[in-house]
């Protein structure tokens, strides 16, 4: 079971700032009249794509990988 985020940290600043880099779409079936099939989370830097069958679980690995780049970004801005 994956544990839920701490709502603290998807509220935060940091995160904001770290979430306006990716974007969250619908998955559409082609050929078809708007039938989801998903969500795609986007890099919008790199345009790499990943995709999700619900939109939590979306923001759920967003929430994750804030939370492996943040104690990093912390640790060498405090660095001289």
């Amino acid at each position: 079971m994956i544990q839920e985020p701490s709502p603290l940290v998807a509220n935060s600043l940091g995160f904001v700032t770290f979430a306006k880099r990716f974007c969250i779409n619908p998955v559409y079936e082609v050929g078809r009249y708007k039938k989801r099939k998903g969500w795609v989370l986007i890099d919008l830097a790199t345009r790499a794509e990943t995709y999700f069958k619900t939109l939590r679980d979306a923001r759920q690995h967003l929430v994750r990988l804030y939370t492996e780049v943040a104690p990093k970004n912390i640790a060498t801005e405090a660095l001289p």
